[in-house]
């Protein structure tokens, strides 16, 4: 590790590495320092220290991975590892962002990226991966080919794993737990955690008989370590995994255990905010849409207790809801306003697709079929990535007749194959 960091505050000073070492080492010779062969003598980390403006400690135990080193990197793992709202960010903030070894340094900026992705801080989590990680994870970017301090590796995997959820590509998240889970030690919280992400990549990849025996083997921990603080998060997974099943009612029965359960949850804003959004999708997609109104409606009662800035942050969620319920009336003077409103408001990357995908829509409906089109492939890559399969269905429809009409017939047959191969798979 020590050859990343010190290219790392060469690129910083923009240095060459036979800048750094003139006068101290020949270049073959720090090449086998670089590749562990021989040992860093104290002089020339001094010296070299100098040159990059930092402390020698920071050049000579750059690879230091004894006892108090791991035992410091686990810790901060464990505190961030938490669900990320129930974190104080001052706690967060001061953690020092530079530490003498590189496996405590890269564990805490790995999980504090991971920190500010889940809270959708786009800021910080830009200025981390701009001023230092990007750099690093060119280089430690394949944990599972690298052979690195185990709560480094915990740190990256999960970084990985929240990444790509936010992406909401599940078969990746899959891979990246294989490797997590063996690391972790179980019946831990952040093992608990680990299934519960599991669960969530089974029914999203549409693994139904990997879900359901998901769910019985945490249940059954939960139930026999009586912790029953997990049961309500539980309870909104199982609602997801039923309602992919076309269970709609158990569905809905789920998110009532989950309601019930809220006493125990150690957060229970949030988990009450992924109970409403589930049941509110859920009884828009169903046809329920009086009922989700009233939910929406009591939704919007309960974020109008918050601070004003809770308020913003959970207004393009509201208008999303407000969107579907328009489509799914086929309402296009409702949707209008509500576009334009969603337009000006900073979205996460899933709000700013389904933008799209409602923009396309009343552009077909008009017969702006240009518009129609164009709109549609902003927001299909992200879909078919996702396997969004109603946004899917809706999309390749209404491309393959656009074609059709315009006598673009390849594209026509191309998007009709799709569409079959969709229904065939649903």
């Amino acid at each position: 590790m020590l050859k990343e960091r010190i290219q790392y505050l060469c690129d910083k000073k923009q240095l060459s590495r036979k800048e750094l070492t003139d006068g101290l080492v020949t270049q073959a010779h720090f090449s086998n320092i670089l590749a562990g062969r021989y040992a860093l003598p104290e002089d020339l980390a001094e010296a070299m220290a100098q040159r990059l403006g930092v402390d020698a400690d920071y050049i000579a135990q750059t690879d230091l991975t004894d006892t108090s080193t791991l035992q410091e990197a686990e810790r901060i793992f464990d505190m961030l590892s938490a669900q990320a709202s129930s974190i104080p960010e001052q706690q967060v903030n001061e953690l020092p962002d530079r530490h003498p070894t590189l496996t405590v340094e890269l564990t805490t900026a790995l999980m504090k990226a991971t920190y500010y992705q889940q809270l959708n801080d786009t800021d910080a989590y830009q200025y981390v991966h701009q001023s230092y990680l990007n750099f690093y994870l060119e280089h430690f970017g394949r944990p599972d080919q690298l052979q690195l301090p185990v709560p480094l590796h915990k740190a990256l995997l999960f970084y990985k794993i929240q990444h790509f959820r936010s992406l909401g590509q599940y078969h990746d998240v899959l891979y990246q737990l294989e490797l997590w889970l063996p690391l972790l030690d179980q019946g831990s919280e952040t093992w608990l955690t680990a299934q519960q992400i599991r669960l969530e990549a089974y029914v999203h990849t549409r693994q139904f008989e990997q879900a359901k025996s998901s769910f019985e083997k945490i249940t059954t921990h939960i139930y026999e370590q009586r912790l029953f603080h997990r049961l309500s998060g539980l309870y909104v997974l199982y609602s997801g995994y039923c309602f992919s099943m076309e269970w709609t009612q158990e569905a809905l029965t789920a998110l009532a255990m989950a309601e019930a359960h809220l006493v125990h949850a150690q957060h229970q804003s949030d988990t009450l905010s992924a109970i409403m959004n589930n049941r509110i999708i859920m009884l828009t997609r169903s046809g329920e849409l009086e009922q989700a109104q009233q939910e929406l409606d009591r939704f919007r009662q309960i974020i109008q207790m918050q601070p004003e800035e809770t308020q913003q942050q959970w207004e393009p969620t509201l208008l999303v809801y407000h969107c579907e319920m328009a489509l799914a009336r086929k309402d296009w003077g409702a949707l209008i306003p509500l576009l334009e409103k969603l337009r000006v408001c900073t979205l996460a990357i899933d709000q700013q697709m389904a933008l799209f995908f409602y923009e396309s829509q009343l552009s077909l409906s008009s017969g702006q079929h240009d518009s129609f089109v164009e709109q549609a492939l902003q927001c299909l890559p992200y879909f078919e990535g996702i396997r969004q399969q109603d946004r899917l269905g809706v999309l390749y429809e209404g491309l393959a007749t656009v074609a059709e009409e315009q006598r673009r017939y390849k594209d026509a047959a191309l998007y009709y194959r799709k569409l079959v191969y969709l229904l065939r798979h649903a």
